[in-house]
């Protein structure tokens, strides 16, 4: 159990809450918190009338979700959530790993489940990849079109649009390559925002709730994870799988970003300056220099998973303002 999940952990206000699931919302598929939401409610057996409506309804919506028609790459995405859904109600009923691994095993268990669903089945990844690249270029290529109408008749301007749409080509190839890793992040984000909804729903929950994010941290075996998939990356010999090991890359290193973020937020916290103000100014950080606070936060998570800096700071007082 991490220190994250050791004794009683706020879940933060409602607002929070609200305003996490409207942005998973717009950012990925609802789908992929809403089905285990509804799987966890119907395991806990719901008794009063507010966790029978919760479970109906969330239940109705993923069926409805699940039936859709849709292309390759959206079926592929349910059939992920329904295998990372199962094994995350599974873990959480019969195991005592803390939110983390839990979320990070159903989406390693999807992941798995479905290459070797399109190493023995009839499809290939490759034909994933090929439809999101269709999908999000034909949506792309919709609003360019209108820019290019916009500014046909400034020479300054249609240098521009050109090297716009260059880099949103380069942009749709990208997305069409890592789409694995996109899909994995947004499950595990999903699963993490169905435990907070059903522990707020629910009155007899499974498990402990969400810890503090400032506590967020995880076995220091995914970092064997890490330095695998760039050592394929790195090693030309390796490059028929170099494209499945960026897409662990950025998935571990996401992991990581995480943990250096939820240090920074610790030491802030210690120091006595966690407030309105520095939240402003991490934001305005983060808009305006973004590789710089990926990159820092991948480095600081590192440090601290063999440091383990929050006990050093913790054990020895907080960092010196």
């Amino acid at each position: 159990m991490t220190p994250s999940e050791q004794g009683p952990s706020p879940q933060g206000r409602l607002g929070r809450v609200v305003f996490a699931a409207v942005a998973f919302a717009l950012l990925a598929p609802i789908g992929l918190a809403t089905l285990p939401l509804a799987a966890l409610a119907l395991v806990s057996r719901p008794r009063t009338r507010g966790e029978v409506v919760a479970a109906g309804l969330t239940a109705g919506f993923s069926l409805w979700w699940l039936l859709q028609a849709g292309a390759i790459a959206e079926q592929t995405t349910r059939a992920a959530a329904v295998i990372a859904t199962a094994t995350f109600v599974l873990a959480s009923r019969y195991t005592k790993a803390s939110v983390t691994h839990r979320t990070v095993l159903s989406a390693g268990t999807a992941a798995l489940a479905l290459a070797a669903m399109f190493v023995a089945g009839p499809w290939a990844w490759e034909d994933v990849r090929f439809w999101v690249a269709r999908r999000t270029g034909f949506a792309v290529r919709m609003v360019l079109a209108r820019f290019w109408l916009t500014i046909s008749g400034d020479a300054a301007g249609g240098a521009a649009a050109a090297d716009l749409e260059g880099w949103l080509d380069a942009s749709i190839r990208f997305l069409a390559d890592h789409y694995a890793a996109v899909v994995a992040l947004q499950l595990m984000a999903g699963l993490v925002l169905a435990w907070t909804v059903y522990h707020r729903v629910v009155k007899h929950p499974m498990a402990a709730p969400v810890g503090r994010f400032r506590d967020f941290r995880f076995t220091e075996h995914i970092g064997w994870l890490a330095v695998a998939a760039l050592t394929v990356v790195l090693v030309p010999r390796l490059a028929a799988a170099k494209l499945a090991a960026a897409n662990l890359l950025i998935v571990t290193g996401a992991l990581y970003a995480l943990r250096g973020t939820a240090v920074a937020v610790f030491g802030l916290t210690a120091a006595g300056g966690a407030g309105a103000g520095t939240a402003v100014l991490a934001a305005l950080a983060v808009v305006f220099i973004l590789p710089a606070v990926v990159a820092g936060a991948i480095v600081l998570g590192v440090v601290d998973a063999g440091l383990d800096l929050r006990r050093r700071w913790a054990r020895n007082g907080p960092p010196a303002r």
